[in-house]
């Protein structure tokens, strides 16, 4: 099942001619090219190589913007996504690549070792505090492929199995085991799925349009799943 779905998220014959194939980093002209071939709302940027564009799904906006790194981990420019898709807010889901989830423990333990702390810093980035409060899950139906690239860390277990479904593990697993899969299997990466939102960080390691093109389909399959298998349950009466 997994290998059909996958190939459903390959990439088509026509990926040359639109750049998708390029290992070069990707023109002004060509990122409006795709923007308006995907039909997506954009909102102009004023630096070179920074870009705002959305869309819906399922009713529900998102947001992918590229822009100055505002974590320590992510070096140089940074791609940010956002979908509100109304989820159920007591889910609380992190998928982040294995590379990232040593680096970040190790970095929190130290910070809490050096500063005789016997808590958690509030001021740690919110992915660093989830990974020392809640414990990896695993479940007989996820790959054992996705678990040696990435770690699931959830407050509840029901919760991440049912958000980190099949079509989400394929996004993720195509872009590690394909083409310049060992450079992006070590490019950190953060999926949250926290307050009814998904949230999707990532380096933009070679600003290629590929790069985009994959965070931009790993932040709507995760909010259609999200919406999809966790939705909000109904207001009480």
């Amino acid at each position: 099942m997994f290998d059909r779905i996958r190939q459903a998220f390959a990439g088509a014959p026509s990926d040359a001619a639109d750049g998708l194939s390029s290992n070069q980093p990707v023109t002004g002209p060509q990122l409006a090219r795709w923007i308006a071939d995907q039909q997506l709302s954009s909102v102009a940027q004023a630096s070179p190589g920074h870009f705002d564009v959305g869309g819906e799904i399922l009713g529900h906006p998102w947001r992918l913007e590229c822009g100055a790194s505002t974590r320590d981990y992510i070096l140089g420019l940074e791609l940010r996504g956002r979908a509100d898709v109304k989820a159920d807010p007591d889910a609380a889901v992190l998928v982040l690549n294995r590379p990232l989830r040593d680096a970040l423990e190790r970095h929190a333990y130290n910070a809490i070792t050096d500063n005789l702390q016997t808590s958690v810093d509030a001021r740690m980035p919110e992915e660093m505090r989830w990974l020392s409060m809640f414990d990896e899950v695993s479940w007989p139906e996820l790959p054992s492929s996705f678990r040696r690239h990435f770690a699931v860390v959830a407050e509840r277990s029901e919760h991440a199995e049912h958000w980190v479904h099949a079509h989400l593990v394929s996004a993720l697993l195509n872009a590690v085991e394909g083409e310049q899969g060992a450079l992006r299997s070590e490019t950190p990466m953060v999926l949250m799925l926290a307050r009814g939102h998904v949230y999707l960080r990532t380096e933009h390691t070679r600003r290629t349009l590929a790069e985009i093109a994959h965070a931009r389909t790993v932040l709507v399959t995760a909010a259609q799943a999200a919406a999809q298998n966790l939705p909000a349950p109904p207001p009480q009466a």
